[in-house]
């Protein structure tokens, strides 16, 4: 949406020093209609680096990925490579996303226990 390095980086380390239990990484998909519809999509890559740097200063906390797995190969399977232990799968976003019996074979594939 918008945001700099150095304003993840401040999210980051505020939600560590607030010691929660649970991030969602949220990437925005702009919808038609909306008043984000014209904003650019990060990229993959950044994507994942925010993944990992999340999972560096927050070790503890879940990291999810929720709106934006879209936007990456494979079902964002090299986002759990880079730090993501959950997921929201299923028919409960604003966008279409993932079967959850995909992601349960894309993780069981990848050498994840469910």
């Amino acid at each position: 949406m918008g945001e700099t390095w150095e304003d993840r980086l401040d999210m980051a380390v505020s939600l560590s020093e607030l010691n929660v239990k649970s991030i969602p990484i949220n990437a925005l998909m702009p919808i038609k209609g909306t008043p984000l519809e014209n904003t650019e999509r990060i990229t993959e890559n950044d994507i994942l680096r925010t993944i990992a740097f999340f999972r560096y200063i927050v070790p503890e906390a879940d990291i999810r990925l929720a709106a934006g797995r879209n936007l990456m190969k494979d079902s964002g399977a090299q986002a759990f490579l880079s730090g993501a232990d959950s997921t929201i799968t299923g028919d409960m976003l604003t966008t279409s996303g993932n079967d959850i019996h995909g992601d349960v074979e894309m993780l069981k594939c990848m050498g994840f226990s469910i």
